[in-house]
C-alpha cells in the first residue's frame, strides 16, 4: 500500500489541485479514528479514506469548496440519524477534520515550492527509517474560520525541513520537550499565533522470521493493510528483494542466534515466528521475549508449543511471560493454505493493535 505522503508528493510535482483531510478528533462511534487521512482531488478522486459513506461524501464536498476558495478549514461533523443511516451505523459520534488545500497560485494556501516538496520527501524518508518527528503548520488567519498555513517538519534531533522562519523558537522548544505525545493533530497557541502540531509516528512494523510460503503471503497482506514489513531468514533464495519488493528490509542471516542484531523492537513492533525448524523457532521466541514487542506469535501445533515452552521454562522463562505468546498463531478460521493462514495472523495482529 502506497503511503499518502508519496501520493501528496506526486500531486505537488504534477501541480495537481487537491486537499488533504485529517481527522483531528473523534468521539462516539465513528468509522475512522484521529489521525486518519484522505486526499481529495479537484475531480473528486480520492486516495485513502476517513470512513466512507455519507459523511465522507460531505467532507469531499467541503474539501472542493476549500479548493475553490484556496483556503483551509477545521470543520465539525455530527453523525446524526441521517449520517448514521448513510454509514449503516447504530451509534452516533462526532468528527473534527482539518481540510488543507494545496493550490498553485500567487496567493496559494501552501507555497508549492522546493521547500514544501522537501518536507514530504523528508516524511517519506522518515517512514522508511522509522524516525519520529512533527509536522508544524502555522495558521495564517484564525482556526475558527477559513485560513492558510505555512508548513515545516521538525525531526527528532531538532533539525528542521521546510519553512522554519514562521515557527518561533519557543514553539520548537515546546515540541521537543515531549508535550505532544499523542497521535492526533492538535492546535497549540503561542502568544497571538496558532500552530497545528501533527506527530509523525513510525508505522507499525511486522517482523517476519521465516521467508517461506506463509511468510511470503503474510508480507503481501501486511503491506496491503498498512504495516511495514521486515523479513529475516537464513536462506537467500527465499529472503530476497524479488520475493519481497515492498518490504522495508530483507535480511539474510547466518545464525538465528543473531536474528535480532541491528533491529529496534518497540511497542509498535509485531513479531511473527515462521522459521523452517522447531529449534530455530525456539531460538527466535526466546530472543523475542526479551523485547518490548506488542505482539509475539509462533506458528505450530499444540504439541510443538508445549515442547518449546518446556525447554524455555528450564531456562528460567516464566509461565506468565509465555502466556503472552500467541501460539498456535492466528485467529481460528479453520485456515489451511498459506494465504488463509496469513489472513488469520494479520487479523489477530490487527485485533491486538486495536485493543492496546
Amino acid at each position: 500500500m502506497e503511503p499518502l505522503h508519496k501520493q501528496i508528493l506526486k500531486c505537488l510535482r504534477q501541480e495537481e489541485v487537491f486537499a488533504v483531510v485529517t481527522i483531528m478528533t473523534h468521539n462516539g462511534s465513528t468509522p475512522r479514528t484521529s489521525g486518519s487521512k484522505m486526499i481529495v482531488l479537484n475531480d473528486r478522486t480520492i486516495y485513502g479514506t476517513i470512513g466512507g459513506g455519507l459523511v465522507e461524501a460531505l467532507i469531499i464536498d467541503a474539501s472542493l469548496d476549500m479548493i475553490f476558495k484556496k483556503k483551509c478549514q477545521i470543520k465539525e461533523f455530527t453523525l446524526n440519524k441521517k449520517l448514521k443511516d448513510g454509514l449503516d451505523m447504530v451509534c452516533g459520534g462526532d468528527l473534527t477534520v482539518l481540510i488543507e488545500t494545496f493550490v498553485q497560485s500567487s496567493d496559494n494556501t501552501i507555497n508549492l515550492n522546493s521547500a514544501l516538496e522537501s518536507v514530504f520527501n523528508a516524511l517519506i524518508a522518515m517512514e522508511k527509517t522509522g524516525e519520529k518527528g512533527f509536522i508544524v503548520s502555522k495558521i495564517k488567519g484564525f482556526s475558527k474560520s477559513e485560513f492558510t498555513t505555512d508548513k515545516c517538519l521538525i525531526h527528532h534531533d531538532g533539525a528542521i525541513t521546510g519553512n522554519s522562519l514562521s515557527i518561533p523558537k519557543p514553539v520548537i522548544e515546546t515540541i521537543q520537550s515531549g508535550r505532544f505525545a499523542g497521535c492526533s493533530p492538535v492546535i497549540y497557541n503561542h502568544k497571538l499565533g496558532e500552530y497545528i502540531i501533527e506527530p509523525v509516528l513510525p508505522r507499525d512494523t511486522i517482523y517476519i522470521f521465516g521467508a517461506g510460503h506463509v511468510g511470503f503471503q503474510l508480507a503481501k497482506i501486511a503491506d496491503f493493510t498498512g504495516f511495514q514489513v521486515v523479513i529475516t531468514d537464513d536462506r537467500k533464495e527465499f529472503a530476497n528483494r524479488q520475493r519481497f519488493p515492498h518490504a522495508r528490509a530483507v535480511r539474510v542471516i547466518n545464525n538465528f542466534n543473531n536474528a535480532f542484531d541491528t533491529l529496534t523492537i518497540n511497542e509498535n513492533s509485531y513479531i511473527v515466528i515462521l522459521t523452517r525448524g522447531h529449534l530455530y523457532d525456539q531460538t527466535v521466541l526466546g530472543l523475542s521475549l526479551k523485547t518490548k514487542a506488542a505482539y509475539i506469535g509462533m506458528i505450530g501445533s499444540d504439541g510443538k508449543r508445549k515442547q518449546i515452552y518446556a525447554h524455555l521454562k528450564k531456562k528460567g522463562i516464566s509461565d506468565k511471560t509465555l502466556d503472552n505468546v500467541y501460539s498456535p498463531i492466528g485467529i481460528e478460521i479453520h485456515s489451511e493454505t498459506p494465504a488463509e493462514i496469513a489472513v488469520s495472523i494479520i487479523s489477530q495482529i490487527i485485533k491486538t493493535r486495536a485493543e492496546k
